[in-house]
């Protein structure tokens, strides 16, 4: 009696250890299949028609990461939204974009003001490089700041410009990025503009403002 006692207890003693590791085996399934921390949890929006036909004409044979770059500006026309001083290193969609928070970056009028939040010019183009390259190497590949991101580029003409080199305004106020030109040399960029509401295609740059064109240091 006193063995099958002791035996009755000691197995009753390693249930909770059984239950611990079925539990594990149980959820070991659910935390595999958990994103990575740097999964995007919202994937990017699809093109829009007008942008969907500028990348099915993106020349044949361009490097990835200005294929990477055109296609990725190109998804976030009409869906991101301008904020002074916004800044993203994300891979893929920012879950930030479209939350409200104020403004802290100082010389705006919108500075202190809550709004949805996005990008300024030159943080669309830092998210571009990130994206386009992988990974935080493309924040250093350009820099910040429209200025910041001039002084790491190479200045070209306006006749070199290929899809994924850079377009300024001539004061350095503002940068976007080139999807490429038309026979006539009429450029068409991609840009983060305030006075438009967000990422918008502009069909002629040079008309916009830019007059400005800079190769970024891209891997070819």
């Amino acid at each position: 009696m006193n063995r099958k006692y002791a035996s009755h207890r000691a197995a009753s003693a390693l249930t909770p250890v059984m239950l611990f590791w079925v539990l594990v085996l149980l959820l070991c399934p659910l935390l595999l299949a958990r994103p990575h921390p740097g999964t995007p949890e919202r994937p990017l929006p699809t093109f829009s028609p007008q942008a969907a036909a500028l990348v099915d004409a993106l020349p044949q044979g361009l490097s990835p990461a200005r294929q990477a770059a055109c296609e990725n500006a190109c998804r976030l026309v009409g869906q991101v939204g301008y904020f002074w001083g916004g800044k993203s290193t994300a891979l893929g969609w920012d879950l930030r974009w479209g939350q409200y928070q104020t403004v802290t970056a100082l010389g705006s009028d919108d500075t202190g003001r809550r709004m949805p939040f996005g990008l300024d010019c030159s943080g669309f183009i830092t998210w571009l490089a990130v994206n386009a390259l992988g990974g935080p190497a493309g924040a250093s590949l350009v820099g910040d700041g429209a200025r910041n991101q001039y002084a790491a580029c190479t200045p070209i003409s306006w006749e070199e410009l290929q899809p994924g080199d850079l377009v300024f305004f001539p004061d350095l106020s503002h940068v976007g990025l080139a999807l490429g030109q038309d026979g006539d040399g009429v450029v068409t960029a991609v840009h983060c503009s305030r006075s438009l509401g967000g990422v918008v295609l502009s069909q002629d740059a040079a008309q916009t403002g830019f007059s400005l064109a800079a190769r970024p240091p891209w891997p070819e």
